[in-house]
């Protein structure tokens, strides 16, 4: 009996969690033609923080790259917020794509207050890694990628 409650329990907050997403257009990028690609699966707005599910794809046919954690930023409007893995903070730091290879990752951005606005990601440098041992970093490729989706109750 307790069993089936959990159940209910469980299957009725992922169904609350699902249906509070919102899900961009795919047109909705940001890119660095031939180099990465940043999209994003969904967003779920929590007030003073949103989830995000953050979608990159490595687009070089013959190289390795490499985007750092702390090379990718937040914002909601224009209070700018820290992005973290959503999963206690734990995930890659270094985030190395082999040619062609995607990644997805849940994040969190923590915001000061509620504010209102666009919810942005930004990627502040992307790298070589001609190696393609995941480690190497090599030279900046791009940079100032910028990812922006207005907010939809506004």
């Amino acid at each position: 009996m307790l069993k089936n409650v959990f159940c209910l329990l469980l299957l009725a907050s992922l169904n609350a969690v699902a249906s509070d997403r919102f899900v961009p257009g795919p047109d909705n990028k940001a890119e660095a033609k031939g180099i990465l690609t940043v999209t994003v699966g969904w967003i779920k707005d929590k007030g003073s923080k949103y989830d995000i599910n953050l979608i990159m794809r490595n687009e070089k046919t013959d190289a390795g790259i490499i985007v750092f954690l702390s090379d990718l930023g937040c914002q909601r409007g224009e209070v700018t917020g820290s992005l973290k893995h959503t999963f206690f903070n734990t995930g890659e730091k270094t985030i190395d794509f082999r040619p062609h290879q995607t990644k997805d990752f849940n994040l969190v951005c923590k915001v000061e207050g509620k504010p209102k606005g666009d919810f942005k990601i930004s990627v502040a440098s992307v790298y070589s890694n001609p190696s393609l041992d995941g480690k190497t970093v090599g030279k900046v490729i791009a940079k100032d990628l910028r990812w922006s989706q207005s907010d939809r109750t506004e």
